[in-house]
């Protein structure tokens, strides 16, 4: 499912849910938001998106949130991820893309 703004370009994302090993912590691995980024992105931005950097995982709890990098084209723009609801081991989340490149 994913629901997309362009500009402040907003997604919304369903992923499984991994527990880390040890914890009884459920997680978004960083691995899967990238994943996610691109299917959600690549659409809207003619498939023009080369790549997403997460650089942590992602705790799946309501309101958490983590930033990573999408390139699209020649230009790198910073990605906010926010949990919006867990439930049944999958988490809710929306993906917004800054609307202006990093410097």
């Amino acid at each position: 499912m994913h629901r997309l703004r362009r500009g402040g370009c907003l997604v919304l994302g369903v992923l499984a849910l991994s527990g880390c090993a040890g914890t009884a912590e459920d997680t978004v691995t960083a691995e899967h938001l990238e994943v996610s980024i691109v299917e959600a992105l690549d659409p809207v931005e003619d498939g023009a998106v080369r790549g997403v950097d997460c650089q942590e995982d992602l705790r799946a709890r309501f309101a958490e949130m983590t930033r990573c990098t999408a390139r699209i084209g020649d230009e790198r723009y910073d990605v906010k991820v926010l949990i919006t609801s867990v439930e049944d081991g999958e988490a809710e989340f929306d993906i917004d893309r800054e609307p202006t490149p990093k410097p």
